[in-house]
């Protein structure tokens, strides 16, 4: 096996540090460029069906208004919904888990909380946020990579993309690639675990995944 060359990762990291407060405030993923630069990483507005074993999926990149349009797909499947707030870092001290919200019986309420939350969802990368049915009908969930995977009534959900101006497209992160947390938005994670009673679970090995 090859040694991994900690000074070289090391260099790297102090390089992130520094340029990522010169970058766009507003961005909370990034790649790195062959220079070693980083920028905010863009996907433009394209999707993906991907085809498992198991189940098919699809795999949303959109640069901007992702809690928009998660709520635009939530609307192609039934009630009650069930949010869960995935927290994978935490710059408070909380504890990192799966905070799991009481049913939730109206779109109405999903688009309070959608947009009550929305500068966070869309600006920080520090959690995943699931949006789904307890029958298991349909479920979205809004990566920390800055996409959106969708499960359940496929058909309906690409005609919409389509009509939206998506392509279909194959894609992948970016390889390196980093997530912002930033400060200004700390003031969220502690209101948003306040914003209900949250039955909590342990993260799953799947939720710190690395691709």
């Amino acid at each position: 096996m090859e040694d991994i060359d900690l000074s070289k990762a090391q260099e790297i990291g102090r390089d992130y540090a520094a340029q990522i407060k010169s970058l766009d405030a507003d961005g909370k993923f990034t790649r790195m460029l062959a220079d070693n630069n980083f920028i905010d990483n863009e996907y433009g507005k394209i999707y993906e069906l991907e085809k498992t074993s198991g189940y098919n999926r699809l795999k949303i990149g959109a640069d901007k208004n992702q809690t928009d349009l998660l709520l635009r797909l939530c609307e192609n499947i039934a009630p009650p919904y069930f949010i869960l707030y995935v927290l994978v870092v935490s710059r408070q001290g909380h504890e990192q888990g799966r905070y799991q919200s009481p049913l939730i019986e109206t779109i109405n309420e999903v688009q309070s909380f959608l947009s009550e939350y929305k500068t966070f969802f869309e600006t920080d990368g520090r959690h995943h946020i699931w949006l789904g049915t307890p029958d298991n009908s349909g479920l979205m969930i809004y990566d920390q990579h800055n996409v959106i995977y969708c499960y359940g009534e496929l058909e309906k959900q690409i005609s919409y993309l389509q009509k939206a101006g998506f392509q279909e497209k194959a894609f992948d992160f970016p390889a390196p690639h980093a997530h912002r947390y930033n400060e200004k938005n700390d003031k969220f994670e502690e209101q948003i675990l306040q914003h209900w009673d949250w039955e909590v679970f342990p993260l799953a090995d799947d939720d710190t995944y690395q691709s």
